[in-house]
Order: structure tokens, then sequence, then C-alpha cells
């Protein structure tokens, strides 16, 4: 479900500049400490609002080689978070873990402590690594070291729980993963410490989605604090072009997981990225690179609002690209027209954030988490958290 964004050179230009930032943010953190039929009976009562303020979270990752960005991404916007999850650790064949940008996170974590925001690091499989992280799950030996590496991991004091973010697991998983999570979490839980699942989306028990049946929703929501659900991908970049992730679909799929998980601990996730097809590869974007593209190339941008099946949400861009052709002069009229490559780019801004909002609303959600900022439609942030500025100290009286 992860995808890693390709950069175009006006993101390039925006990472010459993010480490000399970054360090500047790690001076400045010590200086700021001082579907299909949902249970109606899981919505909440309008006339009961949640005790608590709805999570706005984000997954972050690093961009590539570049030591400390993600300090930077979410600093202009700090006082809208309440949680973050760095894509901190690996697994590797033996259950233990890698740190994947010990510097970054470092800065990362301090400053989330001096803004109030909980910090809960995922802990990441890979795409690939089902097969091993099975063969984990299944040998006594290799599961207690893997736990003994997590529980390693919350026990420091700046940590507020952990992200289990597994993925590409067989249907022969589930039985092993509920066990595992189950166990983790009544460890998690003596420590004091939140544990969070990722999980691929789902309509219905039942569900196609072969990589998505490892993951049992009614047992692990029973266990763990976080449910945070993926709820993207429904087109991905080797398909046809379409949206990744129309509002009606994700509807239904929150829909189903209220249904069968406490609503309260639901985390809706949604994609900030869109993917442009018509290229040799359909690589993903940030709304600042389409942008970017739109003005290079005139991009014709419309807003479907309907499919078949109900409300789309997301944005499409289409542009073409005119490539000339090297002719050699002595055949005249003779050369081949210039060759046009037409492209068809679906991606997300403001608006389809404020549909994603409107359904952790309707359904009492426990929030929001977003794969990832970055290069995201600033105008979101007028949705998430209104009454916000920039740059600000985020303030919570809601105890861990």
């Amino acid at each position: 479900m992860r995808r890693i964004l390709c950069y175009n050179s006006a993101t390039l230009k925006y990472l010459k500049w993010a480490i000399p930032l970054a360090l500047a943010w790690s001076v400045i953190t010590f200086a700021l400490v001082s579907a299909d039929s949902p249970n109606p009976s899981s919505a909440p009562d309008p006339a009961s609002p949640p005790q608590n303020p709805p999570v706005i979270a984000a997954w972050l990752q690093r961009n590539g080689d570049v030591p400390g960005p993600m300090s930077v991404i979410i600093a202009p916007r700090i006082n809208a978070y309440n949680e973050l999850s760095p894509h901190s650790f690996t697994i590797e064949r033996d259950g233990s873990l890698t740190v994947n940008n010990p510097v970054a996170d470092a800065v990362l974590i301090d400053y989330a402590n001096a803004n109030g925001i909980r910090y809960i690091p995922t802990v990441s499989s890979g795409w690939d690594n089902g097969s091993r992280l099975l063969r984990i799950l299944t040998t006594p030996t290799l599961r207690a070291a893997h736990i003994a590496a997590i529980l390693k991991i919350a026990q420091q004091p700046k940590v507020d729980g952990v992200d289990l973010d597994y993925e590409n697991l067989p249907p022969a998983a589930r039985q092993p993963y509920t066990d595992f999570v189950t166990t983790l979490a009544a460890a998690l839980h003596q420590q004091g410490k939140l544990l969070s699942v990722t999980v691929p989306p789902e309509v219905r028990d039942s569900d196609s989605c072969v990589i998505c049946r490892f993951a049992d929703y009614a047992a692990l929501g029973a266990v763990v604090d976080r449910f945070r659900v993926m709820a993207y991908e429904y087109h991905g970049n080797r398909g046809d072009p379409g949206p990744v992730a129309p509002v009606w679909w994700m509807r239904q799929v929150m829909s189903y997981t209220v249904s069968v998980v406490p609503h309260d601990k639901v985390t809706l996730g949604i994609h900030l990225y869109g993917y442009d097809w018509g290229g040799a590869q359909t690589p993903a974007l940030w709304w600042s690179d389409v942008q970017s593209l739109k003005d290079e190339y005139n991009g014709i941008v419309t807003y479907p609002d309907t499919d078949p099946r109900g409300e789309i949400g997301e944005a499409k861009m289409t542009y073409t690209i005119v490539k000339p052709v090297r002719c050699p002069h002595y055949l005249g009229d003779e050369c081949p027209p210039a060759a046009q490559e037409n492209h068809t780019v679906w991606f997300v801004d403001a608006r389809y954030v404020a549909d994603s909002w409107k359904i952790v609303q309707d359904l009492g959600l426990g929030g929001i988490i977003m794969w990832r900022p970055g290069g995201e439609d600033p105008a979101i942030w007028n949705i998430l958290a209104p009454n916000s500025a920039p740059l600000g100290r985020f303030n919570s009286t809601t105890p861990f």
C-alpha cells in the first residue's frame, strides 16, 4: 500500500534547504520545552460528542537519502497535529529492528514532545517481506525476539506507543498475526503504552482482497488502541487511470470497519498523493507537483462529481507532452510530426480532504491520519485545523 513519491525538480530544490532547516528545528525544540451493511448501533449518538478531540496524525517517511527533513515537513503546521508516526523501524530476518533514520528521528521525537504531540513510531515490514514476517510470527524464538525488540522501543520515555504496519502477509498469517498482536498489546499496556495497527482496507469480512485477509478486524480491534485503515489504492499505478480512493468506496470501507471495531478506535487513513498515467511509468505526485505540471503543460483540471456508484471526490487533470522528432534536414516536409504523449492525473486537494473529514464526523471515528504530508494542498488545514496558525505551539489538555 505504501508508495514512494517520485520527485520533480521543484521538490529537489525544496530538499536542498531541508537539511539546514531540520538542524535549526532541532535547536528550536529545546527552546520550546519549558460495505455493505454497517451496524447502526456502532455509530455515535450525535447528542453525545466524543470526550477526546479527534486524532489528526501523519505517517512520515524520510525523502530518499536526505537526512532530517521529517521535522521540516510538519513544522509549518505543528500545532495542527496531536499524533505523529514516522516510519522509523524495519524488521530484519531474525525479528530484530533496524532504525531507518536515527538522526531525523531524534530531532522529530524532541520536537513532538516539545509541542505536546504523541509520538508513535511505525514498525514496517516492507512490501516484499510477507513470507519473512510469517516465519517470524510462527517461529516461537523469532517471535519472542521480535516482541522484545518492539518493547525496547516502547520503553523509551518519550515514546507513547508503537504502530505496526505489516503488509502483504498471506491469508495463512491471520491467526498468527492476531495472536502476536494480542500478546504485544498486553505487554505494552502493562507499560502504559499504546498499540496501533495499520491495516489494508476491507468492505466485508470475506473481502476478495487476498492481501487483506490476514487482518482480523474484529479480533484486532478488540485489543489495540488505534485501528488505522489505509483507505486508498482502489486504483493503483499498475492499472488503468482512476481515482486512487473514491469517496463512495472509502465510506463503504469505514462503514464496515465501525461495524466490527469500536468507532473511537478507528482512524481513517487517507492519501495525499496522486498518480500520473500516460508515460513509461506511473509516478506518484504530491498536489504541489501536480500544480507544477499544470503550469508547465497547460493542464486542464476537472472535478468529476460522481460515477455510477457514488461520490468520487478526487480531482482529475489531463495534459499533453509534445515530443519533437529529430529529423535530418534533407527529408524536408517528409519528416514525421511531433509525437504527443497524453497524460491523466488523479489527485487530491482540499475538497477531497473535506469529504474525508466528513466521513470521520458522520461515523464518529477516532480521527484521521495522512500518508503523507510534504506537498499537500495548504487549504486542507482550513478543514482539519481551522483555528490553528502556522508555527504555533500545540496545546493539548487530553491525557494520554
